[in-house]
This record gives structure tokens, C-alpha cells and sequence, in this order.
């Protein structure tokens, strides 16, 4: 089959047929002679050349158009020819740092394909529009993303504050993230910035992550096609798309960003070393490139997110498994493995330094990356020892396995409070059980996994494993293969991780949408499972741009359907917004300061509520530990005095639907309003004082209630009751009380409002003033 190569070569001696070129690829195929405007000589050269092949009918094509127009293009622009291959795989063209990841900055369509296919990751990212941004407000998805809305309005609004003196929680947590989001912010304007700030990060950093898978895949798999598909994939992958939507300002999507940064300078590193064979030398400026990657993606991770040392650890699996490659194939582990500990040591310092300077993370959060150097190092040195004298990889393997098990011995008994830490951050991270959806397993639901991806984890699968196996002979699959594995390991123990596993994923189901289209004879087959050379990138016609749009959609049409549903999942309800600004109007209006306004909430909204309200999102820990109980609870008096006598507490559908009991006080409030209902006493702490459209979401406040006193028979009922209207609801506010021996009793009331007192003594008529109800006056009823 003709290359780019060849027909460079053929039109450099022989410029005239440049044009004879250009007549072949704009011809309708298949073709005859007498249809092309050139001389007879010219087209006898271009099938002498390869350029045109006959057909079984007789006809004439050309024989591969993506390498003609490619090598055309080449001999128009004067560019060094591209190499035509030989049975190795390592004797492709090498990538300049200009051209890092294939992309050429002159070459107009793969800069426009490009920029369509971020499009699309931007694209699938704002379905969420419409919930984020309301007439009034920035309306970020989910709960925690207001946590960081906080802590950036504090640092720019407190000068006690900055990223050196952070709260503990978030120096410990995910200082870089809130670090980088402030400085932002601030040169965006400020506080006024902050929502918009927070509301677009996520869809920038998936246009990032996209950049980098694309340079990914071009790298390794030496097919810019393969490169965008591969962003195509996690355009629609839903795993990915809801967590960096747009407004769910959570962490996640900061780290995708160190995680695909890292796998990327892995990925040069490999590329450098690995295709240095025959008279190609190798590569350190590409190798320099790919240590710095190293480092500057692994410190991000680790001081982005106090978790971050989980991600580092596929770096230290493929370390080992590049050693055992090597040993296996009688090569040294050197040119590849040494780049990647020397950029990892790298990242230590770095990491110990911002530490040592900022305060930022635990001591055992900041050694991580030492550790993974110093290992890195031993597997390093036991591979270019093995290689030395000889010794077999499976002699290597377990001399590395007992290596590993006697440096873990070794650092639990001379390090046993870093030990301590260590086992209890990661068992607790990974295994410790908690009512969230996010730390479930990607498989405890059984069609969880394909919510998440769609089809495309099934199709990337296949050559997940076939990247492990592919690895040994050519090595820059390797590092996709390991964090593949990794990853999708991970993914299995908690869902969370199905975003850093889809980057992986999105470049396998790339690799697989071109294999697939090349088995269907719909274009060339992807430079993996071709002859060995660069694929070419072209404008495919308009019969072969269906084909490829009906196998996208046949791989990646439920993925595309996912998309928007699951990021619903995550926007806030708009019953949910306009409850908290009702709250927000209503404390406003009584001249509420936190924490008289704190809302008490289900723990997963209650950070929404309360920056809305009182501007305090810090935590929710109160609302998780309080909330559940209260609605369960009975005693209305025994609670309002457990919550501190203040604050307001939102009842809604969904929380009575899982409450069993008739006399639980989330019943009682959100269907009676407070009020007796048959043989279900009335409440007197808790007020209405806003509700939506249907009354699906409440908000009570907790008050002293005003104290109604008189006097009627003995043993007698008392009822006392008045009408009640909050915006649209109107509703009868009834309770009653018991007389005593002396005929004598009281009863709170959370309204105010005429109340009608009926007993044995007759009907009279009180009025309840606001002051009443609260300071808790107590009103005589004249009865």
C-alpha cells in the first residue's frame, strides 16, 4: 500500500505531477483515464507509483487517498518526507516538541478537527445551563462545590485568611485547588467573580483533560484519527461529563487534569526511549519534556487532593512492569524507568517544598512522592541489575516482591505513626463503609457501570487487555495499560474513581471506533493494526462521513443519552433554589444574622441552603449527624431545645415518603403544617414560613412560641385555632390542652395570628401578636 512517504518521494523527483495529483483526488471513483484532464505519461506514473491502483472492474482509484492528499500536502509545503516504516514499530517518524502529541500547528484541518471535537466536550458540559445560571444567582450542582464558593470568598474576603493560613480541613484537603480557584477569581474581579468562576472551572479543566488525551493517543498510537475520537469519547462519556459539568465546582475535575498531565509526560517518556532503534537516535529533549510532566503533574495530584497519593500509585506499577518488560526483552529499564524517578523526585521536592513553605498537607501526604522515588529507584536498580548478569523476569519478580514486602516490614516498624496513618487514610478512604453515593462500588448496582459509560466500557475493554500484551513490544502502550488497569480496579471498589478512569477509557474506545470502522472497509485501518506507519488525517467524503456517524452513534448513542440525565442528578432543584432564597427574603426581613438562620436540611443540600441564607457553607456535618433523627423524632419540645432553640428546618416529599411513623415530627410538619391532626398532637416551636408551588418543599422556623393561658372546667379539652396564610397556602392552625385539677391550662402556639379558644366554658376570641411568638409571651385567653 502506497504511504505519505512514497508519494512525497515520487512527486519531489517528478514536481509536474503535482497537479496530476490533485485531478486523481478530485475525481469521482472509480474512474477511467479518459475522465481525468492528464496526459496519458502523467497517470501511467501515479499507478507505476502506486498513487492510482486498478480496480476488479477495470476502473481505477486511488489507492489510499488520506496518504496521497497527506503526501501531497507534504510536497507543497516542503516538509521533510514522512518515513515509510519496516517490520519494526519503532521506525516511525519522531514527534518534534512543535508537533508534541502529532499535532502540527500549520496544519489547518487537524487544528480544525481539533477545535470541533472540544467543542463537543464543551457542549455535552453545559446541559446544565439553565439550573446553574437563574436570573438572580449562580447556582452551582451539588453540595460541596459551596464549600469552596466559601473558602474563596473568605480568602478574598478576610485578611486573616490566605494560602498560608487556611482552615485546617482545607489546608489538609484540597489546598491547590482552592489555592488556583481564588487566584482566578481574583483577577477575574473578585468576589463578584467568584460564582462564575466556580460555575465554568469544571468545563475548562475537561477541555484540558480533552488536549491532553488527544496528545495521548496521537503519541502512542502515531493516528491523529485515534487522537480525535479519543476526545469525542470523553465528550459523551457520562462518568466524566457529570463531574465536569458545568457549576458542579467540585475537586474532581482539578484533579482529572494533574492525573492525564502526569500519564502524558509517562507517555513521552516512553515515546523518547522507545523509539530509539536502528540510526534514530534518542530523544532527551523529549525526555526532558516528559520528566517535567512527571513532576509537575504529580505534585499537582498530590497537592490538589489530600487523596492524591492514590493516583500516584499506578506510577509506581509501571515501573515494575516497565523493569519486567525490559529484563524480558533483554533491554535495560534505564531509558525509560530513569526519566520517570528522576521526574518523580522531582515532584518530592517540589511537594516538600510548597509544604515546607505554605503548610499545605500532613507530613505523610507530602512523602508520598519520596516514597514512590525511592521505590521507583530500587525497582530501577534490581532491573539494571538483572539485566546485567543475566537473571530471567520472573527471577526478577519475586526478587521484587520480596524487596516490597520487606520495605513495607521495614517502614512499619521504624515508622509506625506514619504507618498508622498511612493504612488508616487508605482503608478508610477506600473501604470505609458511608451512606454516599459516590464511595459504592462501580458494580453494586447492576447496571451502574452503564449509566456511566454507556456501551463504551465495554468496547474499550478488549483493548485495555490488548495494550497489556501489545506492551511488551512496543512500550508506549504500557503506561495506558497500567493506569488502565489500575484505575478501572479502583472504579470496581468506589464509583468516584470512574472519572480518572475515563480518560483511559476514552482513548481505547477511540482506538476502537477507527478499528471498527476499518473491519467495516469505511476508512484505513488505525496505524496500531496498520503497516506500521503514521496514518494520515482527511476530509472524508460525504458517504464515508455517514458511515462514521452511524457507528458513533451505534457505540456511543446510549453514552450520548446518559449525559444530561446523570448530570440532572447532580444540578440543584429548582423547588430546592427557590425554598432557600423564600428562607433567604424571610430572614432578611426579621434582621436574621448566622447562626439565628441556620438551616437544617438532609446533609446533601444543606450547604446549598445555607450560603443562600446565611452565607455559612463550611460544613454540613451537623445537618448529616441532626437531620435524619429530627424528621424521625416525636418529641417537638425535646428538639427544638436540641437544635439550640433557633434556626430553620426544610421538610420535603421525599423526606416524608421515607418517614414510617404518623407521629414523627418530619410528618407532622410537612403535612399538618404543625397542626393537630386527629389524634396527633399539634407542634408549637415551628413556624411556616415558606413554602413552593404544591407544597412539596417547606421551611419552619423554629420559635419560642407564644404561651396561651385561661381556665375552664376540670379535666376539660381546650381547643384553641386559628387561619394561617403563607404565600399561596392557607391552612388551620389547630391545638389543644388538657385542664388540670384547678381548671387551669396552656397551650404554644408558633403563629400568630385570632385565635378562636373553644371549651366547656364557652368559645372567645385572643390575639396573638408577632412579639408574642417570639419572646414567648404568654397571653392570657380570658376564659
Amino acid at each position: 500500500m502506497v504511504t505519505a512517504g512514497d508519494v512525497r518521494a515520487l512527486l519531489d523527483d517528478r514536481p509536474e505531477l503535482q497537479s496530476a495529483t490533485e485531478a486523481v483526488l478530485s475525481a469521482d471513483e472509480p474512474f477511467t483515464f479518459g475522465d481525468l484532464p492528464i496526459d496519458s505519461g502523467q497517470f501511467g506514473e501515479l499507478v507505476a507509483g502506486g498513487v492510482v491502483e486498478k480496480t476488479e472492474g477495470g476502473n481505477y482509484r486511488v489507492a489510499d487517498r488520506n496518504a496521497v492528499r497527506d503526501g501531497l500536502d507534504a510536497a507543497r509545503d516542503g516538509e521533510p518526507g514522512t518515513e515509510t516504516g519496516s517490520a519494526s514499530t519503532t521506525g516511525r517518524s519522531m514527534p518534534s516538541l512543535s508537533t508534541l502529541g502529532s499535532f502540527d500547528r500549520s496544519d489547518r484541518l487537524a487544528a480544525a478537527c481539533l477545535l470541533v471535537a472540544l467543542a463537543f466536550v464543551v457542549a455535552f458540559r453545559l446541559t446544565s445551563w439553565s439550573a446553574v445560571f437563574r436570573p438572580d444567582h449562580v447556582v452551582l450542582s451539588g453540595n460541596d462545590p459551596y464549600y469552596y464558593r466559601y473558602l474563596v470568598e473568605q480568602l478574598l474576603t478576610d485578611p486573616e485568611l490566605s494560602v498560608s493560613n487556611l482552615p485546617l480541613s482545607s489546608e489538609n484537603g484540597e489546598p491547590l485547588t482552592i489555592a488556583i480557584l481564588w487566584l482566578v477569581a481574583s483577577l477575574l474581579g473578585g468576589v463578584g467573580a467568584v460564582g462564575g468562576v466556580l460555575a465554568w472551572y469544571p468545563v475548562v479543566a475537561a477541555v484540558v483533560t480533552a488536549v491532553l488525551v488527544y496528545s495521548i493517543a496521537a503519541l502512542v498510537t502515531d493516528d491523529r484519527r485515534v487522537a480525535l475520537a479519543a476526545v469525542l469519547m470523553l465528550a459523551v462519556l457520562p462518568g466524566h461529563a457529570m463531574r465536569t459539568s458545568l457549576g458542579f465546582a467540585d475537586h474532581h475535575a482539578f484533579d482529572y487534569v494533574w492525573l492525564t498531565l502526569t500519564l502524558l509526560g509517562v507517555v513521552l517518556v516512553t515515546v523518547a526511549a522507545h523509539r530509539a532503534d536502528g540510526d534514530v537516535l534518542p530523544r532527551p529533549d523529549l525526555a526532558a519534556v516528559g520528566i517535567v510532566t512527571v513532576a509537575l503533574g504529580v505534585a499537582g495530584q498530590v497537592l490538589a487532593w489530600e487523596a492524591g497519593p492514590l493516583l500516584v500509585v499506578p506510577l509506581g506499577l509501571f515501573l515494575v512492569a516497565d523493569g519486567l518488560r525490559a529484563v524480558a526483552r533483554e533491554e535495560s529499564p534505564l531509558p525509560t524507568s530513569g526519566p520517570v524517578v528522576l521526574g518523580v523526585g522531582l515532584a518530592a521536592g517540589l511537594t516538600w517544598l510548597v509544604h515546607g513553605t505554605l503548610g499545605w498537607h500532613t507530613t505523610p501526604v507530602v512523602v508520598a512522592p519520596a516514597l514512590l522515588a525511592v521505590g521507583g529507584l530500587g525497582v530501577l536498580v534490581a532491573g539494571a541489575a538483572a539485566r546485567r548478569v543475566g537473571l530471567p523476569a520472573w527471577a526478577l519478580a519475586v526478587g521484587e516482591l520480596v524487596g516490597s514486602v520487606v520495605a513495607v516490614l521495614a517502614f512499619r516498624v521504624l515508622f509506625p505513626e506514619f504507618w498508622t496513618e498511612f493504612t488508616t487514610a487508605a482503608t478508610d478512604r477506600l473501604f470505609g463503609y458511608r451512606a454516599i453515593a459516590e464511595v459504592q462500588s462501580l458494580f453494586s448496582q447492576s447496571l451502574g457501570w452503564l449509566l456511566l459509560f454507556g456501551l463504551l466500557l465495554l468496547v474499550a475493554l478488549p483493548y485495555l487487555v490488548w495494550s497489556l500484551s501489545r506492551a511488551r513490544e512496543d512500550a508506549r502502550w504500557l503506561p495506558l495499560g497500567v493506569y488502565g488497569a489500575y484505575f478501572l480496579v479502583l472504579a470496581v471498589v468506589q464509583v468516584r474513581f470512574v472519572g480518572e478512569l475515563s480518560p483511559l477509557v476514552a482513548v481505547f474506545a477511540g482506538l476502537a471506533f477507527v478499528h471498527v470502522a476499518a473491519w467495516v472497509d469505511v476508512v484505513a485501518p488505525p496505524a496500531p493494526f496498520g503497516d506500521g506507519t503514521a496514518s494520515t488525517l482527511a476530509l472524508p467524503d460525504r458517504s464515508t462521513a455517514q458511515a462514521l456517524v452511524l457507528i458513533f452513534v451505534l457505540l456511543a448513542g446510549l453514552s450520548i443519552v446518559q449525559v444530561p440525565l446523570k448530570t440532572s442528578l447532580l444540578t440543584t432543584d429548582s423547588d430546592d433554589y427557590e425554598t432557600a432564597v423564600a428562607i433567604d427574603a424571610y430572614s432578611e426581613s426579621q434582621g436574621l444574622e448566622y447562626p439565628e438562620n441556620y438551616v437544617l436540611t438532609e446533609w446533601g443540600e444543606n450547604r446549598m441552603y445555607n450560603y443562600f441564607v446565611n452565607g455559612e457553607a463550611f460544613s454540613y456535618s451537623y445537618a448529616q449527624n441532626n437531620y435524619a433523627p429530627f424528621v424521625a423524632g416525636t418529641n417537638g419540645s425535646e428538639w427544638y431545645d436540641r437544635l439550640d432553640r433557633r434556626g430553620f428546618v426544610v421538610t420535603s416529599d421525599g423526606v416524608v415518603s421515607g418517614v414510617v411513623s404518623s407521629d414523627a415530627l418530619g410528618t407532622r410538619l410537612h403535612l399538618d403544617n404543625g397542626s393537630r391532626d386527629g389524634d396527633t398532637p399539634g407542634l408549637g416551636h415551628y413556624r411556616l414560613v415558606a413554602t413552593n408551588d404544591g407544597g412539596s418543599y417547606k421551611a419552619f422556623q423554629l420559635v419560642p412560641g407564644a404561651v396561651l393561658r385561661g381556665t375552664a372546667d376540670h379535666s376539660s379539652t381546650v381547643t384553641v385555632e386559628t387561619r394561617v396564610e403563607v404565600e399561596d397556602t392557607t391552612f388551620v392552625y389547630t391545638r389543644q390542652a388538657t385542664t388540670n385539677a384547678d381548671g387551669q391550662y396552656t397551650v404554644r402556639v408558633a403563629y400568630p395570628g385570632t385565635y378562636t379558644v373553644n371549651g366547656s366554658g364557652g368559645g372567645t376570641a385572643v390575639t396573638v401578636n408577632e412579639s408574642a411568638v417570639g419572646d414567648g409571651s404568654t397571653v392570657p385567653t380570658g376564659t
